[in-house]
């Protein structure tokens, strides 16, 4: 066996220059990770280098293949399995997804390798490819290297919205289109030598060209279906507005109808004061002035703070957690005017639905939401808090994550808020309580 510092040097920087495509693999569903998971896979992943550097150097130091070349082109295949196996036991329910950007990695690289050989052919006319194998992955490396970005780019942005914008169907045919390109590339690899590079070049160039195409399809037909999903969700926030206005109208109607009750009554309720004060009966009349104060306390909407359409949005969800009997403790400190009144509602909304429909999850023991908001030093600071004593998934944004189909549209309006305004967004979960702490600048409204 053959074994020098050499051998150890070339290969790892081999299987180094081989991570920038297997990096393709995990980057793009970086963002549905954990921070805890995140530190796990990165890890698990340096553990790999290192155990791929080892054994590819004993397998080419054993000089079991034909030449170095021809050992370090297939074992090249053979190490993208354990980095394949990992991204996808981390993002398991992205496995078409992973075998898309499988698809992909294996046509770019045996384009590149085809293109690596003929630059070599064309510089050194008079050396055999074998001799020049440690120049092949250099300049493999190097054209990686310039692909990578563009590629990380391109899976990132396809797979952002993977679960709401997409469906399995979809992505079960369109991946069989770079498989089936793949499997054909594999192929032609088989028959590759160096008599056959240059007749080769021409197709693996005008496979490169459909490999765009087909890229440009994709983020085009994608971009109308992120349009549709970005009109889904502002109808979707429009909607829940109108029932909102809906549900205030109709605690308005029960107020206005409560009070008319009162009014129809007002005739004998003179008459009874009447008749106690006739009596001298002190103690009658103010325990019936105070019964009719409740009467009509109970007839008037609540007033949590001076801006309308803020006061519209938390007087119906608090109805709702009062009908649900969670406690709510809220001090709002909000101007009759602001900027961001009608988005703010939305948000407000959204932030005090998650908070009910995360209470309900709690023993009745253990239920309690928090609103307060203040005004201070030219800054809006909203906070919403609630018991929850189960895990909370956060993405790479730290805002909270759910997979549950149909949800997750109130955490895209925080982040679109959070963009429009320049606020701060931060969302902890510590001692049974999930927490929302909002800062939004004043200066906003310029």
């Amino acid at each position: 066996m053959s074994f020098d510092m050499m051998t150890v040097g070339i290969t790892a920087v081999y299987v180094l220059i081989l991570q920038p495509f297997a990096l393709l693999q995990i980057l793009p569903f970086r963002r549905f990770l954990t921070v805890a998971q995140q530190k796990q896979l990165a890890l698990v992943w340096c553990l790999l280098v290192v155990l791929e550097t080892g054994l590819i150097t004993v397998i080419v130091s054993l000089a079991v293949f034909p030449s170095r070349q021809i050992a370090y082109w297939l074992l090249g295949y053979l190490v993208w399995i354990p980095q394949f196996a990992l991204a996808f036991c981390f993002t398991r329910r992205f496995w078409a997804g992973h075998i898309f950007i499988a698809a992909f990695r294996i046509l770019f690289s045996g384009i590149i390798y085809t293109v690596t050989r003929a630059i070599l052919l064309l510089l050194f006319p008079d050396k055999l490819l074998p001799s020049l194998y440690f120049e092949q992955i250099l300049l493999y490396g190097a054209l990686s290297l310039l692909l990578f970005p563009l590629l990380v780019r391109f899976f990132t942005d396809t797979f952002r919205h993977f679960e709401v914008a997409s469906t399995r169907r979809y992505w079960r045919i369109i991946t069989l289109i770079p498989v089936l390109l793949a499997v054909e590339s594999l192929y032609l690899s088989l028959i590759d030598s160096q008599e056959k590079v240059f007749e080769l070049l021409l197709p693996r160039l005008m496979l490169l060209i459909v490999i765009f195409l087909l890229m440009a399809a994709l983020r085009s037909g994608q971009s109308e279906v992120y349009r549709d999903l970005r009109v889904f969700e502002k109808e979707h926030e429009l909607q829940q507005q109108l029932v909102s206005t809906a549900h205030y109208v109709k605690l308005s109607e029960e107020s206005r109808q409560r009070m008319a009750v009162l009014y129809e009554k007002q005739r004998q309720h003179i008459d009874q004061l009447i008749a106690l004060v006739r009596h001298r009966d002190r103690e009658g009349a103010l325990a019936y002035i105070e019964a009719l104060g409740a009467q009509f306390s109970r007839t008037k909407l609540p007033q949590y703070c001076k801006n309308t359409l803020i006061n519209a949005a938390l007087t119906v969800y608090f109805a709702r957690a009062k009908e649900l009997s969670i406690p709510v403790t809220a001090t709002i400190d909000l101007p009759e005017e602001l900027f961001c009144s009608s988005d703010l509602s939305i948000v407000l909304s959204n932030l005090v639905e998650n908070a009910l429909i995360a209470s309900q999850k709690q023993p009745p023991s253990a239920r309690q939401i928090v609103v307060m908001t203040m005004c201070q030093n030219g800054v809006i600071n909203l906070l919403v808090k609630n018991r929850f004593d189960k895990a909370v998934e956060f993405d790479e944004e730290d805002l909270p994550v759910t997979h549950v189909k149909g949800h997750g549209l109130g955490m895209k309006s925080l982040a679109r808020f959070r963009d429009k305004y320049d606020a701060t967004v931060f969302c902890q979960q510590k001692e049974g309580w999930f927490t929302t702490y909002i800062q939004i600048p004043l200066r906003a409204s310029s």
